[in-house]
């Protein structure tokens, strides 16, 4: 009888479908203890049976026991089953929970892979230290891009967010924040691509997009109702009729400059108070 537990042993993702099958047919031999990584347990189980001298009190018991762990089993959470008889398969390299294996992620990884760099395409070969050293890493440079932010300081906020994103780039609140940042700074395509990845990463505050007043200058651009109304994600033509806005207002800027230096002379003080209007409006 050993030579099943061993087998059901080896299997590296387990099932709570499976286990309280177990239970309910072989329970009284404690054969789904064996299934989950339990021997001890499972032992017991056969323990009982040798203690009662193969007495029916005691096949009656642990068969009780048995069903009584099946239906335990069975009204379980997955997530719950997961965290506690499959924790080592169902985390990635972040330590984040996972609905699938390691070998279904990579069997996933070689078709719908799409952005290819350093960082998602590493193995998975950091030790538990690594991995803590750059998680706090990744916490320090948040929270400093952040007490940037909301000193006006865009710039130095963006390129602390740019370091985090590289340690992490599955970082919802720093793909968010980074979206406020390029807004501030008038960068309408940067913003909308950081706010896409922060939506397709599980940010779902439709009303905190609606009213952060970071964000006010990519809400008044014509694009943003589209955006809005596609449940906050980013499509091919979005990003066009982006890029087509950015070269026609390059064209107007150009084409300004283009005719201050064609003034004469005396209308120079003119045209500087006229600039100075419209900065301050």
């Amino acid at each position: 009888m050993t030579l099943p537990f061993l087998i059901l042993n080896t299997i590296k993702v387990k099932s709570k479908w499976i286990a309280a099958g177990l239970a309910f047919i072989g329970g009284t031999w404690g054969v789904h203890r064996f299934y989950l990584r339990q021997p001890e347990l499972g032992l017991l189980y056969i323990g009982l049976k040798i203690f009662t001298g193969l007495s029916l009190v005691g096949i009656a018991l642990s068969t009780l026991i048995g069903y009584y762990d099946g239906f335990k089993l069975i009204m379980m959470d997955q997530d719950e089953f997961d965290r506690k008889y499959n924790s080592n398969n169902f985390r990635d390299r972040y330590g984040y929970r996972r609905k699938v294996s390691p070998e279904q992620q990579r069997r996933q990884g070689k078709y719908i892979l799409l952005d290819e760099d350093e960082v998602t395409t590493a193995k998975e070969s950091k030790n538990i230290f690594e991995t803590l050293k750059s998680r706090k890493e990744t916490e320090t440079l948040k929270q400093s891009g952040t007490r940037k932010l909301k000193d006006y300081d865009t710039k130095g906020a963006i390129e602390d967010f740019d370091k985090a994103l590289k340690l992490n780039p599955h970082d919802l609140g720093v793909h968010y924040n980074m979206a406020c940042a390029y807004a501030m700074e008038e960068k309408a395509i940067e913003a909308f691509k950081h706010l896409d990845q922060a939506v397709s990463l599980g940010f779902n505050e439709g009303a905190k997009i609606m009213s952060q007043e970071e964000l006010a200058y990519i809400r008044i651009i014509p694009v943003f109702e589209k955006f809005k109304n596609n449940r906050f994600r980013l499509t091919q033509e979005m990003v066009d009729e982006l890029k087509e806005r950015e070269k026609n207002i390059l064209e107007e800027q150009n084409r300004k400059k283009a005719e201050s230096f064609s003034l004469p002379k005396s209308d120079y003080s003119t045209l500087f108070q006229e600039q100075l209007r419209q900065e301050y409006k």
